[in-house]
């Protein structure tokens, strides 16, 4: 064996510890603090130029950078904005006026004759991301084979005559699984039937305040309501769909109901606080052996 081979063969063992156990590389403050924050330069040192001109450069390589954090976030399970942008003209439309219209602030040159521009990039509200796909899920085009929310496949049955729910809030502690925070996380009852997704939302009050929500511990998740106003969601979630949650019997008729209560009165308050680790390192490349029966080994 050459001396090349050995040598990239030897890179790779010392390296695959770190491929199975990679690092998550969700943006997990985008999801915890609602909202995309991103800084960008402008400015040459070796060169005078106008305040003006550095700060068009700044804001310019921070949209840039917004627009490539954007194309990484996950929309649902398996599905990222960057696989579906280029089969709905409407989403880069509504994504390019989000973007224009982020809320950006200034920083005055430093030592090294740099400008810093700052965007906040909103996930729900009005002009937000959330709403650029609701609007652009509106619009879906004539080659698109499927809808890419779930509101444009399931069927919604609403009853408007049942009792509002007692809970104010569901609390869902996903501490103990590979959770990644998603901008539209499903959840399933045990046999795999779509249950809630707040796309769901028919009313235009769905672009109003965010519905499901994250956070890391569970002193937040309960924050600001009494115990009995709050249910701690018995669920689990499927080893391969990493931003689906599934519902467990026990509480599956309690989340039916309050989630009947979202879609009836968006406006009240109701909400989902998933409770999961954003350092919890998320293995890859790991399948599970298959386990022969002794009847199969008879055979």
């Amino acid at each position: 064996m050459k001396f090349s081979t050995k040598l990239l063969l030897l890179i790779l063992c010392s390296l695959l510890p770190q491929i199975l156990l990679a690092e998550n590389l969700v943006n997990h403050k985008v999801f915890l603090n609602q909202k995309l924050e991103v800084f960008g330069l402008g400015g040459t040192p070796w060169e005078e130029g106008s305040y003006e001109t550095e700060r068009g450069r700044a804001w310019m390589d921070a949209m840039h950078h917004a627009y490539e954090q954007i194309l990484s976030l996950t929309i649902m399970d398996g599905k990222e904005v960057k696989h579906i942008l280029h089969t709905n003209k409407a989403l880069k439309e509504r994504l390019g006026m989000v973007l224009m219209s982020a809320p950006k602030t200034f920083y005055q040159k430093d030592v090294s004759g740099l400008v810093r521009c700052k965007i906040e990039i909103p996930i729900s509200g009005k002009l937000s991301l959330r709403s650029a796909f609701y609007l652009a899920a509106l619009r879906p085009q004539p080659m698109q084979p499927t809808g890419f929310l779930a509101s444009w496949s399931t069927p919604i049955d609403v009853d408007e005559t049942q009792e509002p729910s007692r809970y104010k809030r569901v609390v869902i502690d996903a501490r103990k699984f590979d959770f990644i925070p998603a901008l539209f996380p499903r959840f399933f009852d045990e046999h795999g039937a779509l249950l809630f997704q707040e796309a769901m939302i028919p009313q235009a009050e769905r672009f109003s305040r965010p519905v499901v929500m994250f956070c890391t511990n569970m002193i937040d998740a309960r924050a600001g309501l009494e115990e009995k106003e709050v249910l701690t969601l018995a669920s689990t979630m499927h080893e391969l769909h990493k931003s689906d949650i599934i519902v467990k019997n026990e509480d599956l008729a309690d989340f039916k109901h309050f989630c009947n209560d979202i879609i009836r009165t968006p406006k009240k308050q109701r909400e989902i606080m998933i409770v999961y680790n954003p350092d919890k390192k998320i293995k890859t490349g790991a399948m599970k052996k298959i386990e022969v029966s002794e009847k199969s080994d008879k055979k």
